[in-house]
């Protein structure tokens, strides 16, 4: 018998964190399983929302939101990372885009509206895809008001310090500050070459200063150094 699909189910979250004036993100549990993520949260230039992973909110916290900006579009990072999209999306009643790469598989999961290259274009937000990944995955640059970009990412950047990972967790590479960690490597990353050069070219990007994983702790700083120093592990 197939798996009913999941409802709406809000886990423990965090408060919003209000980063700066057209981005907000909220960290939570991953159900069923000792870890945290991130929900990011982007104004865009018409006022409308799009959401970049799904994390129900408290009730609070939902109409939080939705006096900010009318929430409009779901982005997904790929089809691992869609626990919550389905119910997220029909509850706010939101068009869903995710990675061409994984079409097929995000699909089964969520009604998709279209892949993020399909997106209508917005002068606060830009996204690429991840470079030398197979899944897919974007990267997306938010620019503030004050001209400061952020850089949201799903999975293949991570930054979590040891003391706050378990024991396991530290043993698969999970821990240990800014990286691309293992299991992404051995299952993710196809060409290191190629998104070597990618985050190379991200440091040099103008403006470039805030890192939003979608695990781990937000960089609010030195951002570009971070990912030379990435660069240099690949």
């Amino acid at each position: 018998m197939a798996k009913p699909p999941r409802s709406w189910i809000v886990t423990r979250h965090d408060p919003i964190q209000k980063l700066d004036d057209n981005l907000w993100v909220v960290e939570g549990d991953v159900p069923g399983i000792p870890f945290r993520r991130r929900m990011s949260i982007v104004k865009r230039s018409d006022g409308t929302l799009l959401f970049f992973n799904a994390i129900p909110l408290e009730d609070g916290a939902m109409a939080e939101v939705k006096a900010w900006g009318k929430p409009s579009v779901l982005v997904v990072p790929h089809d691992q990372h869609m626990i919550d999209a389905r119910p997220f999306a029909e509850k706010l009643g939101l068009k869903v885009y995710g990675p061409k790469a994984c079409e097929a598989k995000t699909s089964a999961r969520a009604e998709m509206s279209g892949t993020y290259d399909t997106l209508p274009s917005d002068a606060a937000l830009d996204i690429e895809p991840v470079a030398g990944v197979k899944n897919g995955e974007p990267a997306l640059f938010v620019t503030s008001g004050s001209g400061q970009v952020s850089l949201l990412v799903s999975d293949v950047l991570m930054n979590s310090p040891n003391e706050s990972m378990g024991l396991l967790p530290r043993m698969l590479g999970f821990a240990g500050g800014l990286k691309v960690a293992p299991i992404f490597r051995m299952m993710f990353l196809k060409d290191k070459k190629a998104l070597k050069t990618q985050m190379s070219r991200w440091a040099e990007m103008s403006g470039l200063t805030r890192l939003i994983p979608s695990h781990g702790n937000v960089m609010p700083s030195g951002t570009p150094e971070g990912l030379r120093n990435v660069s240099a592990t690949l």
